[in-house]
């Protein structure tokens, strides 16, 4: 039986080969369709760089950045429409929030389709009303988009949830709380402080670029924290199949139906769980911590890190120190930030030269960068496999904020006080 296996299967395709063939060759057109059209409407999405500056003694909490973050999600279309993403490519719209260090100085920008600039101004605003933001050209249009190359070198990639995303990262209220035994001054700690402390201390052609890209989402989270707990606690969860998984399935049985009998997923006893309860107190904490998570409007997010330097005086010194202040954000229970190695570069340990393929992957990774590149749930030809991680709001206020009185880094851009608007009474001299 085992060995004629290939030959039966051989011959089930070839009887049916009527009903298999189209529906392999519409698979295929579909991805191609898909990517096409997804691709041509992102081309043509406007986009606004808003600058953001602080004044200089802001003493606004790290929880004003949770509201802002409330507000953006008003962006989210409550889901896309079938017709709407198959006819024009229409995808969830996303923003980019950015932290970008060099030896002169420290900037803070957002990035946002233009037809959203009124809601981010406004969402600011509402926070921190003395808070300047005007409109500036991409930083990024400064360097040329094909590095690295014979000059600079770069290190970069994005940083991901290690663990399930139900599972929360170590969040500002717990950093706040961490250091109230002391002194006084220190309860202002802001976790952004290291990042802008090695930013501070860039020498001149290194560069630094942090960036925040997200994206609202639903229920997700909600629907991916209960599974969780169900697991936690012992609760069997159902396995559910799409629509593409029930059409694969429909063909796997078509053409292996003369030598076994058909199986199906999602049928009584096919469904897998986690048998454990929770045991202990450090049990209970995590179900509560990922009962938290899930009660904040959440959103899909990576964060990007970009380091470039001389190729003849490259250090991963910078690159340590980022990567270790991204630590500080880990909890050994819950969750930490990890490298997505499928979307980083390549290290040459003392090679003078990139290979062709080493040099081609590194260029997707800084173009990635300069194209804010988000995954759209479809797989693109020579691309690397983005990957994203679902935050709720406290996490993201937690990653990036306005700087804190708490951030000492002297090359931080500030404002000693905002720039206002005239009283709308104020009386106008006719000139006739």
């Amino acid at each position: 039986m085992i060995q004629g296996l290939p030959s039966q299967l051989l011959t089930s395709f070839i009887s049916f080969w009527w009903i298999i063939l189209p529906v392999l060759i519409f698979l295929v057109f579909r991805e191609f369709w898909i990517i096409d059209v997804i691709d041509k409407h992102i081309r043509k999405i406007e986009w606004t760089m808003l600058e953001i500056s602080m004044p200089k003694h802001n003493i606004k909490s790290i929880g004003a950045m949770e509201q802002v973050f409330v507000s953006l999600h008003g962006i989210y279309s409550n889901g896309i429409k079938l017709k709407k993403r198959w006819l024009s490519g229409v995808v969830e719209d996303w923003i980019s929030l950015e932290m970008v260090g060099h030896a002169h100085s420290i900037h803070f920008y957002v990035r946002i389709p233009k037809k959203y600039e009124n809601l981010a101004r406004a969402a600011f605003f509402a926070q921190y009303p003395n808070i300047e933001i005007k409109k500036v050209e991409d930083y990024i249009k400064e360097l040329p988009h094909n590095l690295p190359n014979n000059y600079y070198d770069i290190f970069g990639g994005d940083f991901i949830l290690a663990k399930d995303d139900a599972y929360p990262i170590r969040t500002y209220p717990e950093l706040e709380v961490s250091v109230k035994r002391e002194k006084e001054e220190d309860k202002a700690m802001d976790p952004m402080a290291t990042i802008a402390e090695v930013m501070s201390n860039l020498k001149k052609d290194e560069l630094i670029w942090i960036q925040l890209l997200i994206r609202p989402i639903g229920d997700e989270l909600i629907e991916k924290a209960k599974t969780t707990i169900d697991e936690l606690t012992g609760k069997k969860s159902k396995k559910k199949t799409g629509a593409l998984g029930i059409t694969g399935e429909f063909i796997g049985n078509l053409v292996a139906a003369p030598v076994r009998v058909p199986t199906w997923s999602g049928v009584e006893g096919d469904a897998k769980s986690e048998s454990s309860s929770p045991r202990s107190p450090g049990d209970q904490e995590i179900i509560k911590a990922v009962q938290k998570k899930m009660s904040k409007v959440a959103f899909d997010g990576i964060l990007r890190f970009i380091y470039i330097d001389k190729r003849d005086e490259f250090t991963e010194d910078n690159v340590t120190a980022v990567t270790g202040a991204f630590m500080q954000y880990s909890s050994p229970m819950l969750n930490s930030l990890k490298l997505n190695k499928s979307s980083a570069t390549i290290k040459i340990n003392g090679a003078k030269k990139y290979s062709k393929a080493v040099l081609e992957r590194n260029r997707r990774v800084y173009r990635n960068y300069l194209n804010r590149a988000m995954p759209q749930g479809i797989n693109q030809p020579f691309q690397l496999k983005l990957k994203t991680s679902m935050f709720n709001v406290e996490e993201l206020a937690t990653l990036f904020h306005p700087p804190s009185i708490g951030v000492k880094a002297p090359k931080i851009q500030l404002i000693e006080s905002k720039t206002g608007s005239p009283p709308v009474d104020l009386p106008i001299k006719d000139s006739n």
